[in-house]
């Protein structure tokens, strides 16, 4: 198998733990894609106690920086900036659930986001959020741990297959 498929279906395995995370550890009317789909106050169970709360951060960073080294199959060189860019993308986000950047955040959310999938919850996302240190710390380990998993795959660089 190679490289770029290892990375993919690692980060299609960490993408589909933190849906099953959402699914068992959320009210399910606070989140945006199972609200829909599931009687309205289903309760959360807590299968992964206090953990749940920071887990989903690690999972984004670490699922986004492996799917973008498969799509862009950098040279090693540039996993770095990979990393530092989806640490920072993902961190400005939970600083914008800070309640004075959240209120600010949604009345500049462009009208036009709300018939738009996926966008047209964004101004809940900074609004009913809660900001948290340790989410901040969950995707600097996440962001390691992405780094790490492609640094420690078998040696074959990004794009070619291991010779047979």
């Amino acid at each position: 198998m190679s490289r770029q498929r290892e990375l993919l279906a690692i980060a299609i395995g960490a993408l589909c733990m933190g849906v099953l995370l959402y699914a068992l550890d959320r009210q399910h009317d606070h989140v945006y894609f199972l609200s829909a789909w599931t009687p309205a106050n289903h309760p959360a169970s807590r299968v992964f106690g206090p953990l749940g709360n920071y887990l989903p951060t690690f999972i984004h960073v670490y699922a986004f920086i492996l799917l973008t080294v498969v799509v862009a199959a950098p040279a090693m060189n540039k996993i770095i900036p990979i990393c530092l860019a989806w640490f920072t993308l993902e961190s400005l986000f939970e600083l914008g659930q800070i309640d004075s950047s959240a209120r600010w955040i949604a009345q500049h959310i462009p009208a036009w986001f709300s018939g738009i999938p996926f966008l047209e919850n964004t101004s809940n996302y900074f609004l009913f959020g809660k900001f948290d240190v340790l989410d901040l710390l969950s995707i600097a380990a996440g962001t390691s741990a992405a780094y790490f998993t492609i640094r420690i795959l078998p040696g074959r660089k990004l794009g070619h297959a291991r010779k047979q």
